[in-house]
């Protein structure tokens, strides 16, 4: 999530993002082929959520390993 983000760096997370929504522009923590990264929500529908890293020429990001669902989403950045 460089510029955004530096490694190693401290960030704040709530887990019920249920209750606060989620938009394009927010940043999460998604759970993807077992590990947890942080990466901006891009677009959003009722089903799928698509992200992007911030580092666009070097993320592991939705144009990589495609949409991600709900249920994927560990929580919602509040603070950074």
């Amino acid at each position: 999530m460089l510029p955004t983000l530096k490694p190693d760096q401290d960030v704040l997370v709530l887990n019920w993002w249920k209750l606060v929504g989620l938009k394009a522009g927010d940043i999460v923590v998604i759970k993807v082929d077992g590990k947890e990264v942080v990466k901006r929500i891009h677009s959003l529908d009722d089903r799928t959520i698509y992200v992007r890293g911030d580092n666009k020429t070097d993320s592991l990001d939705s144009r990589k390993f495609g949409s991600i669902n709900k249920e994927q989403i560990i929580g919602k950045v509040i603070w950074y």
